[in-house]
Order: structure tokens, then C-alpha cells, then sequence
């Protein structure tokens, strides 16, 4: 036992003995008062009314009296039930601040066994609607595993220890445990204005999309934001006690005390707005017996203790919150604390009503603050008016308004759970709804997805209306009914993970929960980079939606601006890796600084005033240029598209880009949606036709591969499931195959052939990436990793970080182990700052299977507004087998620069590429020198003439040994003369709370 709790241990056993004497007091007094009143109600009859109106105002004051008797005994002596003071309950909380490294989860809990898990401790019922799991119940036998000692969850929120057990359990569920609670999914007939923040509930879809205007849109995506609150409330408010604090708690008893539902208006116990059937099992406190009050009292995970001040009771109570989403634009980097400033607990638009209400011990249901009473993430601010306490972790929200009466003394507090993507009702179609999860209905014959054109009348779906409300007498829309759970197999119009609208996929979540615990800095690295390998480590990304278009500078969004150097603007950046936007410049680039983005098809179709007749890579106008994986590039005066396949640098001819007229085939996002488990498309087809058959666009990436009859069709992500879906069109459209085709897992292709004509859509499951780029920050605790190379093609051997990291995908299946780890001296960390390059060992990798690339990277966590994240730095590796000459080198050779040779003769047999600078003849065996890693250099000037290659094959990776430093992303030219990728990456989720031991 500690010395606190032994302290405390000490005062409960005073208490105990106080109690006693003042239990005494409290009797007499009791007694003395019943007998009075017996005495004057049996007078009463007897005597004349002037006698008894004399009496009641004895009566009267006697009770006066009484009262002012209790009201001293209750300020001089300890509460007479054994309850924690004020004192102790502060001293424990001050306790737990110098043991955790902030607020968050101190156990996840146990997840259930079967079921789909998201990390530790929460996991997914598929087949349960609109819901999710945390922890397993704390006292319940449950089929629980996980690598948590509880079977519950624990969280520590400003220092008091919070239970989380029985959450939403109802007579239905049949084993305890936190069933969170979610919203219907979207139907259709809400709106949500952004210049007002203001949603709209319609009568129908019909109505909702009527309304529509350039700011208010009908909401057919959103995340739900799923989070737990706290706060101080004192129990003679309700008179009413909650076994653990848990005013949702879903079990009707509790210690052998019957629990009622019934005693506080439902909204107190509501998960949000949307919530109107949620009720929590407390008790009266009035009614419960001194024995029964004590046991409530003395145990600590009720979390009550006496303040003195308040002269009552007072209970931290909990609820977890599910606030239902406006649309897809949380700020997460606010939510879990990652934010500097002085960032506002809600949607990131800035408006008062789009801010997160506080909720606390009022019954009403409210989500969304309009009046200032929300919850507010700064470490730095004080509020002028309630002196609020900060500084003590970064990962906690703060009641924001003094005064608000939700709390008392303001105490309300909140941390992060969970970010939740919802699919929506509406009839799933890949232009108009490609969110949508039900199918259409011909009456009579059954249900129909979208491709179905044989039997929809042409037409029939022709906007995102129409997917939610439209019905023509024989075909209609169905929304709620099929695409759910309770629909059934077979009904969900869609083709990938996501059948249900109702049921919560774990792909669909983003785990927010940060571990409360303090971290030894280099376990927490070496577990997440493992993590890492493994694949298991989660992120979020979009799945885009393409387009067709043509304009010139400043009069669409497919605008594409060249412009000389000068003209650059370093104001704004280029978005999502491409280079055009609406009112959007390229930024402003070095010489030689690349920026890559998706595939694109361009025509240009004029130049204007300029002198531009061709594309400098020899494509005329009005022909289709195609660039897989493109590039731009400045070289100080143009800005030039890179095709990295062919790696011609094709400069435009001077000239803005303002007259400049193309035709684009170009991705954007698909609605902000975001998915751990992407329901990813690929487009195969020649991008007129495309345009053609889908008008309005279509969600998916083009594979910049035209159809031409021939197999093996590289898709655009790692495919990690195991059917390949195509939908696919010879005629524009106007009829549809749907059909699994074959897939090479090991080279990630379409193994199919596809005709000219043919417009496919391949349908996948692809896993996000879960590093973004970054720039370069400090090391804790000077600690580095091993570098980590990978080229496999296995996403548990490293490829789902390769390409988080490079964008390329690993192609090696060899037997030879196709990822490994060199180690990088600790001597190249100084002041928590990595040395420019550090080295690291000779990398031994085999030459690759199927021209695979690879990556190498070193990982160190750093911190970022006091949260810990993995970061590596790093560089994608090319393998270069070349062609070489065959040299004695005791003959008259001329050496070229960039070339690769053979040497057949002397103790410098081997493979060799020429690296100086300019011709150089080696003449004799005595003219060079062998330096002790085996190249040579040129006895004269000591120059280095030829540097020997380490592969028996004399191919190699063109590895320097380095690892580079730079800020985000850029380029380098390896050793054997290619251009390779190098970047600083940082995980997208943080890894845990920063502490100073």
C-alpha cells in the first residue's frame, strides 16, 4: 500500500470512529424530534384552535431549533458515513498527475474474442447496428482477450480514475460490457449550411435536395465523433447516486441495490442529440439505507467524496458523447491535441454554433454549443473570468464558460475516443452516390445495382437525388430498407468491404485514444516500428473521384499554371500533390525540387500568344500525353512535367500559363470521406471514352495504362484482399458486365485483357497510409533505430509502409528474406538531432524479383506538441543491373565517365562504374591505388577513377550507406546515377502522451 492510501486508510478509520459519535447525536436529536410531534398531533384534538395554533408555532421553532443543531454538527465534526474528503480526494488526483503522463487510457480493456478489433480494447459486432465496443465488462465472464490486465476500460481524466463498465447495456445484450452508440446513417433529408453551420432536418430527401444552394448541401457523408466526458456534480442535485459515475449505465442493479431508469429525464443519459431512447440506472440517495450509502461511499470507483464548502456529497460522473457530424471536416489534429494553439473542441470552420457543447449535469441533449459553453484544448491560456488549471497534460478538454452551471465548480472535462466514417442510405452508384450502400428495386422482380442498365430505363439515375428519392412506377430507390443488415445478403448495392450502411467496419474507424501511461521512449520505438512491418499500425486516406474538364488560367479547376520562376508564388501550395487548382499557384520551387502526383492525361489543345506548337517531349496539339506518376520540377526559369517511366524532362516553352488551354483527365477527393481500409477503384480506359461514359465523373484513379488487348494491368494501390471486382463497358455505358477477374498478387496487377473500347471499373480493398510528410524535428532521448529496408510484396514483411513512404509498391517474393535491418552508429545523433547522413552498414539485400523497388529508413520518435510519433527519414532504392565492358587494366583503356566496367585482370578483378569527372586513361597495374572498400583511385592526383560495385552480378542498389536529412520530400541522384525519392515521414496518428522522466 502506498503512503497516500495508508494516510487515507488512517482518516477513513477516524471517520469511522467520528461517524459513531456523531450517528449517536444524529439519533437523539431524531428521537427527541418524533416525540414532540407525537405529543402535539395527539393534543391536537383535545385542545381549542387558539391552543393549537400556540402549539404549531412551538412546534415551529423547535424545528428551527433542530435544524441550526444538525447544520453546527454537520460544519464541526466529519460527514458520519465513511466518505473520501475534498483533501483526500485531491491528494489522490495530484497523485495520479506525477504517475501518468497526462489524461487518456491507463488500461484499453480486453476486446471481444471473434469479433473485428481495432487495436487494443475496442472492437467491431459486424452485424450489430450503428455500434461499437470498448473493453469487455469489468465483472462480467466475457470471451475477452487483448493484452490489457483489465477486462474494462480505464481512464484517467484529470487525475481521477474513471471505470468504464456497462455502458448501453440493455435486457437485449446479453454479457456486460461499453456498447457505444451511434446515429442513423445519413438519409438524405438533412442539410448543413457552412456559411451558417446551421443543419436542417427536411420531410424528405426530395425537399432537402430542392433546397440546396451554393452553401447548403444535403449531407450524404460524415464522420461521427465519438468522446468521453466528466464532470463534478453534487448528489442532492438529483438526489440520485450512479453506481462507477456512469449516468449510462445499463444494468438494473448494483451490489445486491435495485437501480431504477426512470428518476432524471432521458436527456441526461442520451449519447447525443439523435439520441432519444439511451437510460442510465442510479438510485435515489434519499431512499438508500446507511449501510447501503456506505458501500456506495467507500468504494473508490464511485468517485464520491464530502467537500465541506459545498456541505454535500459530490460524484464525478461520466457519459460517453456521440456527436453526430455536419459533413467530413473535423479537425483531427485538434482533437487529439495535437494542436499548439488555442484550437476549439468541435468542426474547424470557426463558427460558435459548429463547437462542441459541454453537456455535464444538464438533462438536455444539446451537441453543439451557441452560446460559448464548449470545450476548449489550450495549455497556455487561462480564462480571464474562471482561472481554469492548465498545464498539466495536452490531451485533455476543458469546460471553456465560467458560470455555465453544467458543472460544478466547472469541472467538466472531456478526451477523445474515436472518429467514425459513415457510409449513407442512398443507392450506391459510382457517379452520383459513391457513398451509397442500397440497391434499386424494379417491382416484381427484385433488386438491381447500378450497372444493371438491361433493365433500368435509361436515365433513371441521373443525380444524387435520384439514388435517395425517385421513384417512376416500376423502378425506385429504397432507402433504409435494402443496403442495411436487416436487408440481408444480397441486397447492398455495393461491391467492395462496405455492404451495410448500419453496421460499423473497422476500416471505417479512427481510433483517437491516446495511452495515459508514461513511455520508455525506445520500447515505444522499436514496438510501433514493428507495427509498422506488420502492417497493423492504422492511418486514413480518400479515395478520389475523376474527372474530366478543359479551361486555362483562372476560369476552372483543372487549370494548369506554368509559370516562369518569377511568377511563382510562395503563398500558396500545391494541393494534394497536383498542380492544379481554382485561384491555386504552384509554390514556389528550388532548382531541381520535384513535387509527384497521381496519374493524369493531358491534351493541350492551344497555346495562345506563345510560341508553344508542341509538348518538348515531341507530343504535337491535341494529342493525348499520358504521365504515370507525375512530376514538376523548376530548373529556375520553367516548370517542366516529368515522366518518370521514360524520365524525359519535357519543358514547356516559355509563356504563363494563363494561355495555355488543355484538356484534363484529373483526380480530386471523393467528399472528404476517410477510411483505414480504402473501398478503392481503379479506371482502366482511354480518357475520352471515360469522359464519355461518365459525364459527371466517375470515383476512382486512372491506371495510365490504355486498353490494348493486352494482360497485366498495373493497379494503382496494393490490393490486399482477395476477389478483384470489375464493372466494364464496350459501349459507352449503355450496358454493363459485372465480374471477379484475376489478380497477380505478387506483381499487384489485373491479370486480364482488356479491349480498347472497354471502360473498367476494378473494385478492391487497399489499406491506407499511415505516414505523411513532415519536416525534420528534434529525437528523444537521442535515440535511434535500425535502418529498415523492404522491397516484399507482403503487406505483414513491410509492404504497407513502403508504400506509405515512396508511393511504390514491393514486387519481391524471393526466399531470401525480403526485408531487413542495419544498424546506424549512435555517435551520429548530437543534441537530439540527427548528424546531416548519417551512415549506417553495407546493405546485403539480394537483387530483386520482378524489378522490384525498395526502401530503406531509419525510425526515432519525436515529440510534437507534446505527443510522441515515429518518424523516418529515408530513401526509395532503385536496383540497376547494367552493361558492361569487359577491361584488362593493364592495357591502354579510356575510361568514361558514368559508364560501368569489368575488370578481367590483377587484384582489382571486379565490377566497376567510372565516376571521375573527366576522360581519364589507366595504364598499368602500378598506376592506380585499391583503396580498402575496393574502388580505385589514380595514383598522380589521388582522384577517384572507378568505384567498385558490391554485387557478384555487378548490379547493385546505388546505395551510399547515408541516410538523408531533409524536410518533407525531395530527390537525389544514387550512386548509380538514378533519380530516387528522399523523405522525412511522421506517423498520422500520434503514439502516446510526452512526459519530461
Amino acid at each position: 500500500m502506498s503512503t497516500i492510501e495508508s494516510q487515507i486508510q488512517k482518516l477513513n478509520d477516524t471517520n469511522a470512529e467520528l461517524a459513531r459519535v456523531n450517528n449517536e447525536l444524529t439519533n437523539t436529536v431524531r428521537t427527541h424530534t418524533s416525540k414532540i410531534n407525537n405529543e402535539v398531533e395527539a393534543a391536537k384534538n383535545t385542545m381549542s384552535a387558539a391552543t393549537a395554533s400556540a402549539i404549531s408555532e412551538v412546534k415551529a421553532d423547535a424545528n428551527a431549533v433542530n435544524a441550526e443543531i444538525k447544520a453546527r454538527m454537520d460544519d464541526a465534526v466529519v460527514p458520519w458515513l465513511p466518505a473520501m474528503t475534498k483533501v483526500q480526494f485531491d491528494a489522490l488526483r495530484a497523485d495520479r498527475k506525477q504517475k501518468y503522463a497526462g489524461s487518456g487510457f491507463v488500461e484499453w480493456g480486453k476486446h471481444r474474442n471473434g469479433w473485428e478489433n481495432i487495436n487494443e480494447g475496442m472492437s467491431i459486432e459486424v452485424t450489430g447496428s450503428n455500434r461499437i465496443n470498448l473493453g469487455s465488462g469489468l465483472h462480467a465472464n466475457t470471451n475477452a482477450i487483448g493484452q490489457s490486465s483489465l477486462k474494462a476500460p480505464r481512464v484517467v481524466m484529470d487525475g481521477v480514475n474513471i471505470e468504464l463498465d456497462s455502458v448501453g447495456v440493455n435486457a437485449s445484450i446479453s454479457y456486460q460490457a461499453n456498447l457505444v452508440l451511434l446515429p442513423p446513417a445519413p438519409d438524405g433529408t438533412k442539410t448543413y449550411d457552412s456559411a451558417t453551420g446551421t443543419v436542417t432536418q427536411h420531410t424528405n430527401a426530395e425537399v432537402a435536395f430542392t433546397s440546396e444552394t451554393a452553401t447548403n448541401k444535403v449531407i450524404t457523408s460524415r464522420k461521427d465523433l465519438v468522446f468521453l466526458e466528466s464532470w463534478h456534480e453534487r448528489i442532492s442535485d438529483k438526489d440520485i447516486v450512479y453506481p462507477l459515475g456512469n449516468v449510462q449505465y445499463g444494468v438494473s442493479s448494483y451490489e445486491g441495490i435495485a437501480l431504477s431508469n426512470n428518476l432524471v429525464a432521458q436527456g441526461y443519459s442520451a449519447f447525443g442529440e439523435w439520441d432519444e431512447n439511451t437510460k442510465g440506472y442510479g438510485v435515489r440517495w434519499s431512499s438508500l439505507t446507511d449501510v447501503q450509502k456506505a458501500m456506495f461511499l467507500s468504494e473508490l470507483e464511485n468517485n464520491i467524496y464530502y467537500d465541506p464548502q459545498a456541505k454535500g456529497y459530490i460524484q464525478v460522473r461520466y457519459r460517453i458523447r456521440v456527436v453526430e457530424g455536419k459533413s467530413n471536416d473535423w479537425d483531427e489534429r485538434t482533437i487529439n491535441g495535437a494542436s499548439a494553439s488555442g484550437a476549439i473542441f468541435g468542426l474547424n470552420y470557426g463558427l460558435n454554433v459548429n463547437r462542441i457543447a459541454v453537456r455535464g449535469q444538464s438533462v438536455s441533449r444539446i451537441d453543439w454549443a451557441v452560446d460559448g459553453n464548449n470545450f476548449f484544448h489550450n495549455q497556455t491560456w487561462i480564462h480571464s473570468t474562471t482561472n481554469l488549471e492548465v498545464g498539466y497534460d495536452r490531451t485533455l478538454w476543458r469546460q471553456r464558460s465560467a458560470g455555465a452551471g453544467v458543472a460544478f465548480n466547472n469541472s467538466a472535462r472531456a478526451v477523445p475516443i474515436a472518429l467514425i466514417q459513415r457510409m449513407n442510405q442512398g443507392a450506391y452508384h459510382p457517379s452520383y452516390n459513391p457513398m451509397g450502400c442500397a440497391s434499386l428495386e424494379e417491382r416484381g422482380y427484385g433488386f438491381l445495382k447500378w450497372y444493371r442498365n438491361e433493365r433500368l430505363p435509361e436515365g433513371f439515375v441521373a443525380s444524387t437525388s435520384d439514388c435517395f428519392n425517385k421513384d417512376d412506377g416500376m423502378f425506385n430507390t429504397i432507402v433504409g430498407i435494402t443496403g442495411s443488415i436487416s436487408g440481408g445478403t444480397g441486397r447492398s448495392g455495393r461491391s467492395d468491404q462496405y455492404e451495410y450502411y448500419d453496421a460499423i467496419y473497422a476500416g471505417q474507424v479512427e481510433d483517437l485514444r491516446l495511452n495515459a501511461n508514461k513511455l520508455d521512449v525506445n520500447k515505444l520505438r522499436e514496438d510501433t516500428m514493428r507495427k509498422a512491418v506488420a502492417g497493423t499500425l492504422r492511418g486514413a486516406g480518400k479515395v478520389p473521384f475523376t474527372k474530366m474538364g478543359k479551361g486555362n488560367c483562372f476560369d476552372s479547376a483543372i487549370t494548369i499554371y506554368i509559370y516562369k520562376a518569377a511568377h511563382l508564388s510562395e503563398e500558396n501550395t500545391l494541393i494534394d500533390g497536383t498542380f492544379f487548382g481554382a485561384n491555386s499557384y504552384l509554390s514556389s520551387l528550388k532548382n531541381g525540387q520535384k513535387f509527384k502526383g497521381a496519374p493524369v492525361a493531358i491534351k493541350f489543345l492551344s497555346a495562345g500568344n506563345t510560341n508553344l506548337t508542341t509538348y518538348a517531349g515531341g507530343t504535337a496539339l491535341n494529342q493525348w500525353l499520358f504521365i504515370d506518376d507525375f512530376s514538376i520540377e523548376s530548373n529556375n526559369q520553367l516548370i517542366a512535367l516529368t515522366n518518370p517511366k521514360t524520365q524525359n524532362v519535357n519543358w514547356f516553352s516559355e509563356g504563363r500559363g494563363a494561355t495555355i488551354e488543355a484538356e484534363l483527365l484529373y483526380p480530386t477527393e471523393q467528399q472528404g470521406a476517410e477510411f483505414d481500409s480504402l473501398p478503392w477503384v481503379d479506371i482502366i480506359g482511354h480518357p475520352e471514352r471515360i469522359a464519355t461514359t461518365f459525364p459527371n465523373g466517375v470515383v476512382g484513379q486512372w491506371v495510365p495504362k490504355l486498353p490494348d488487348n493486352s494482360s497485366g494491368y498495373p493497379l494503382n494501390r496494393k490490393m490486399t484482399n482477395a476477389v478483384l471486382n470489375a464493372s466494364y463497358s464496350r459501349d459507352l455505358g449503355a450496358t454493363w458486365t459485372n465480374t471477379n477477374v484475376g489478380h497477380n498478387a505478387l506483381l499487384n496487377t489485373s491479370s486480364g485483357s482488356w479491349n480498347p473500347e472497354v471502360v473498367t471499373l476494378l473494385t478492391y480493398e487497399s489499406q491506407a497510409n499511415f505516414t505523411e510528410l513532415a519536416t525534420s524535428s528534434n529525437i528523444v532521448d537521442s535515440c535511434v533505430g535500425d535502418i529498415f529496408v523492404s522491397l516484399s510484396a507482403s503487406t505483414n514483411q513491410g509492404n504497407r509502409l513502403h508504400p506509405s513512404l515512396t508511393n511504390k509498391i514491393g514486387k519481391s517474393g524471393v526466399s531470401d528474406p525480403t526485408f531487413k535491418s542495419y544498424s546506424v552508429a549512435s555517435s551520429q545523433v548530437m543534441n537530439d538531432k540527427l548528424l546531416y547522413e548519417p551512415k549506417h552498414q553495407l546493405m546485403d539485400v539480394a537483387k530483386p524479383a520482378n524489378n522490384s523497388p525498395a526502401v530503406k529508413a531509419l525510425p526515432t520518435i519525436t515529440e510534437k506538441n507534446g505527443l510522441y510519433y515515429l518518424q523516418l527519414h529515408g530513401a526509395e532504392l532503385k536496383h540497376h543491373t547494367p552493361t558492361f565492358t569487359d577491361v584488362n587494366p593493364s592495357s591502354n583503356t579510356t575510361y568514361t565517365e558514368g559508364n560501368f566496367y569489368r575488370l578481367t585482370n590483377y587484384g582489382a578483378k571486379g565490377y566497376y562504374v567510372c565516376e571521375v569527372t573527366k576522360t581519364f586513361v589507366l595504364y598499368t597495374n602500378t598506376d592506380y591505388i585499391q583503396m580498402e572498400n575496393g574502388d580505385i583511385t589514380h595514383g598522380p592526383t589521388n582522384q577517384v577513377v572507378l568505384r567498385k560495385l558490391n554485387t557478384a552480378d555487378g548490379g547493385s542498389w546505388g546505395d551510399d550507406q547515408t541516410i538523408p536529412i531533409v524536410n518533407g520530400e525531395d530527390v537525389k541522384t544514387d550512386l548509380n546515377g538514378n533519380t530516387v525519392k528522399v523523405f522525412c515521414h511522421h506517423t498520422q496518428i500520434p503514439l502516446g502522451i510526452a512526459h519530461n522522466d
